[in-house]
């Protein structure tokens, strides 16, 4: 029965990983799994192990810009393996304990050491999958604690996503559900709700979503728009599922899953102010560029650095590190004026976010002045100097002659 039913999860769930993924992306599923012993006692330790595989014979990414289109073989990468028991089940241990690739039409077996309740039942643990770029995977396990085996004859309701997960903050996100029935009964009344339980995303018109029954083996798919705003935080974000259904002996059973996204941070760099220091720059007379670059956008500027072609001596590459969204950082220049006159030069700066890497340019203008000719100044100031000095002898000591006379 166990082989049996692992066999439709992995026919159901490689179907669904087709549709995500598509023909050229890895697909992982949980293609097998055993609970030994099959029936454990009340308080019993236990031991479940998963089967984790990838299904795409060939992985490869391709990214094409306007002269080159390339083609990469890629591995889908496991950030790490969670079996949540609930507050039934305890797991004692296995979780965290791998995390790496999976090449084409590999596998690794995983096992998770478990404590039953002091009491008789048919308990879920859920196998919770990161995988880079594509959000967690959830899987329900059963476990029978002292029940008879006919008792596991229930629905099992499946999600999984297709279509992108990634998206930045402030736009739209199109999504598409699939549930599908991987246990031996049929599921009536299914409901799916979306929980709107965070401001800053939300689904745009339906937010739940009614399936009159699901047969064992059937799937049904469902669209999800959502929004979000600029103020969003950035990372991976959950939205919860709640899924409940009715079973065949009329008792409502409920199931929580949750779409998982993955908010990217993108930043757009600007200029903010531009000075000189001294403010005239005279020729060939050593002078200070300050040119502050701001973050208007909604994620770290990373490795950001700055570079002038003014054909002048000096320092012409800046580097500044990281710009969180809404700061500014200086990028300074230490230069060596040429001779006098206007120079229109290029100030560019790069940096990376979780979108890539950026690249932005701007004309900028500098006048460096002439150096007049001071010996006509110095001249006239000793005239001054001279007429005062004539000045002072007249008034104080001429008069004073003049007075003894």
């Amino acid at each position: 029965m166990r082989k049996l039913t692992a066999l439709l999860i992995l026919s159901a769930l490689f179907l669904a990983g087709m549709s995500q993924a598509g023909l050229n992306e890895p697909t992982v599923i949980l293609s097998d799994y055993e609970v030994s012993p099959s029936v454990l006692m009340p308080g019993d330790t236990g031991m479940i192990t998963v089967t984790l595989s990838n299904t795409a014979s060939i992985s490869t990414k391709t990214v094409s810009d306007s002269l080159v289109t390339t083609q990469t073989d890629i591995n889908p990468a496991i950030t790490g393996v969670f079996l949540d028991g609930g507050k039934d089940i305890e797991v004692t241990g296995g979780n965290s304990a791998f995390s790496g690739e999976l090449g084409s039409k590999q596998s690794v077996k995983l096992a998770f050491t478990i404590k039953a309740p002091e009491k008789k039942g048919i308990f879920y643990v859920t196998l919770r999958v990161g995988v880079k770029d594509s959000g967690n995977l959830v899987y329900p396990i059963p476990v029978n604690v002292d029940m008879p085996v006919s008792s596991l004859k229930k629905p099992v309701l499946l999600i999984s996503r297709i279509g992108t997960t990634s998206f930045g903050a402030g736009e739209d996100s199109f999504v598409s559900l699939n549930i599908y029935n991987s246990g031996k009964s049929t599921a009536e009344d299914i409901l799916i709700k979306i929980a709107e339980d965070s401001p800053s995303i939300a689904p745009v018109g339906n937010s739940s979503f009614h399936i009159s029954s699901l047969r064992s083996g059937e799937s049904e798919s469902f669209d999800v728009s959502f929004i979000s705003d600029k103020n969003i935080e950035t990372g991976i974000s959950e939205i919860p599922l709640i899924i409940t259904y009715s079973v065949v002996d009329g008792t409502t059973e409920r199931h929580d899953s949750a779409i998982v996204f993955n908010v990217l941070g993108k930043s757009e760099i600007a200029i903010a102010s531009l000075k000189t220091d001294p403010v005239r720059v005279m020729e060939n007379d050593r002078f200070d560029l300050t040119v502050r670059i701001e973050n208007t956008g909604t994620g770290d500027a990373k490795s950001t650095k700055a570079e002038i072609d003014l054909p002048f001596t000096g320092g012409r590459e800046a580097f500044i590190g990281k710009i969180r969204p809404g700061n500014d950082a200086p990028a300074v220049f230490m230069l060596d004026a040429g001779n006098a006159g206007e120079y229109t030069y290029n100030f560019t700066v790069s940096w990376e976010d979780d979108t890539g890497t950026h690249e932005s340019k701007n004309k900028l203008s500098l006048v460096v002045r002439k150096k007049e000719d001071e010996t006509g100044l110095i001249v006239l100031l000793l005239v001054i100097i001279a007429l005062a000095a004539g000045g002072y002898y007249y008034f104080i000591y001429k008069k004073r002659d003049e007075e003894k006379v």
